[in-house]
């Protein structure tokens, strides 16, 4: 199963055993464009996915070491990064009282859960769920998503869905070590260097030889 498979299908457990608990209503991840629209016919919950995004502000860089029992590096693990899904959460009904009174509860639900089941296993981590605010100036979702999909205007809750995707890690392949080999070679011996031969002593009681000298008149 995939990533998103995965919060899809995280997503309407939750919705069924929270806000939907004993509502016979459809659960459906289908674009709302017009054709699908003129298609309903009973209650029905959207959960488009409009966007997938990384979270940069938990982007971290560099691999982390994996030492065994003997200090030795055995692998190199990536860092986890996560990745936020943003779901239009809309109602469909034949009568918009009942959409209303479905999309105040799913709002309620939305506001006060925080944390769905964990991606996969614990060690990674909860799905965190928020309602993404609209910047201050900035178009709303829903003008931008019905004036593309040519489908009449309605309600829309914009669903912010972060999961973690853990990294892979990479083993240090190396070669167990099985012996040690000692080689013995033969050294040459150093070179000296030869000293000039030593004048024989002289004998005693003679006189040191007298050098000419020329005089210069």
């Amino acid at each position: 199963m995939s990533i998103v498979q995965h919060v899809d299908s995280t997503l309407e457990k939750e919705l069924r055993r929270g806000p939907l608990s004993g509502v016979n209503a459809e659960v459906a991840f289908e674009t709302p464009n017009s054709d699908w629209a003129a298609r309903r016919s009973g209650l029905c919950v959207n959960l488009f996915l409009h966007s997938v995004e990384e979270d940069l502000t938990q982007r971290q860089t560099g691999d982390s070491s994996v030492i065994d029992e003997h200090g030795v590096v055995v692998a190199y693990h990536r860092p986890t990064r996560w990745f936020k899904l943003g779901y239009a959460l809309t109602v469909w009904a034949q009568n918009p009282r009942d959409e209303h009174s479905l999309l105040g509860t799913l709002l309620e639900w939305s506001v006060t859960t925080e944390k769905l089941a964990p991606y996969r296993d614990a060690t990674a981590g909860p799905l965190i769920l928020k309602l993404r605010e609209t910047p201050e100036g900035a178009e709303p979702l829903s003008a931008k998503l019905w004036s593309s999909l040519g489908t009449p205007p309605r309600p829309v809750l914009d669903l912010l869905v972060t999961v973690p995707v853990v990294g892979t890690s990479t083993t240090v392949e190396t070669e167990p070590i099985k012996g040690v080999t000692l080689r013995a070679g033969r050294l040459d011996p150093p070179i000296v260097a030869e000293e000039p031969p030593a004048r024989p002593p002289r004998p005693r009681g003679t006189r040191r030889p007298r050098r000419n000298v020329e005089e210069i008149g």
